[in-house]
């Protein structure tokens, strides 16, 4: 196993209307480099969030006889300390009673929380036997789609990262869904699990191999209904991006979400240094695209240039 897990209790940090006297957890998987690569004398830490309909396991996809779609193994590699968490409510995280209560405020705040356990572990060189107790690194923090969502609210709110890396969202408001869903009626159901099938020109390339494909769609999770709606929700996090006064990756498929990639950029008014990267002959889940690495070696290339 490349990995180790972790439970992170993030109960106390909740309001007792979301926990109502349950135990919460967020559950992560943390790879550990056997070199530390450092910026400006201090290693990296990424944490990343997986989008709507997956775990944690988008970011370290395993394919049957085929290496190299593990996104945290590529940055692994590259010397960087890689933490992958799931969502409040998705995969091995802990689901709270009521659903509804869990907005996307409510995530971030959990998400934050585990962060900033994960980082006290490893100042205490508590985390993973293998890296020693470390005063002090550079914070990086990103997600793919809701997890690209959850990172603009998360840092906006909490300014849990000095790096942030928004890979398949878009700040300006997802053009693939209908701008008239309105509000969450009160018979929807609190998960859903999402018919990957109808995604395939969305989310693949015309080059992606259909066992690729197969292997995906077998790994489709429960959404929480409230993430999942306000995710997509046109302009949701426009404000929220306007505050975030740290540097900013963009990474948008050839074919994605964005109506215009290219004024992305403009949604983070504070930030000092953008990026954006149109990632060629990709669809919306740039994990799976033929062109990956690319992605993997601009997002290490970015964390070194930027500096600590």
């Amino acid at each position: 196993m490349s990995y180790t897990a972790h439970a992170l209790d993030v109960t106390d940090a909740l309001p007792a209307e979301v926990t109502q006297g349950s135990r919460v957890s967020i559950a992560a998987w943390m790879f550990a480099p056997p070199t530390l690569t450092r910026i400006d004398g201090k290693p990296a830490v990424i944490a990343l969030l997986n989008g709507g309909t997956y775990d944690k396991r988008y970011f370290h996809f395993e394919v049957p006889g085929e290496k190299g779609y593990s996104c945290a193994e590529a940055l692994r590699d590259q010397g960087f300390i890689v933490v992958l968490l799931d969502h409040l409510g998705v995969g091995e995280s802990s689901r709270v009673p009521s659903e509804r209560s869990a907005t996307r405020q409510v995530a971030a705040l959990a998400n934050h929380v585990a962060v900033e356990e994960i980082y006290a572990r490893l100042r205490a060189g508590a985390l993973d036997p293998a890296i020693p107790p470390l005063p002090d690194f550079l914070k990086v923090g990103g997600g793919h789609s809701m997890g690209g969502f959850q990172t603009i609210t998360q840092q906006a709110e909490h300014r849990t990262y000095d790096r942030v890396l928004i890979l398949g969202y878009t700040a300006i408001g997802d053009q693939l869904v209908p701008a008239d869903r309105g509000p969450i009626s009160p018979d929807e159901a609190d998960y859903v699990r999402v018919d990957r099938a109808a995604l395939h020109k969305t989310y693949h390339w015309d080059d992606v191999a259909p066992a690729v494909i197969a292997v995906d769609d077998s790994l489709a999770v429960d959404v929480p209904c409230v993430l999942s709606r306000q995710s997509t929700m046109m302009g949701i996090v426009g404000a929220d991006a306007a505050k975030i006064d740290v540097p900013v990756y963009i990474c948008l498929g050839e074919r994605d979400v964005s109506p215009d990639p290219h004024a992305e950029p403009a949604c983070y008014k504070a930030s000092p240094d953008i990026t954006l990267h149109i990632l060629p002959r990709s669809g919306h889940c740039q994990n799976f695209a033929t062109t990956r690495g690319e992605m993997y070696a601009r997002i290490g290339g970015w964390i070194r240039s930027v500096g600590g």
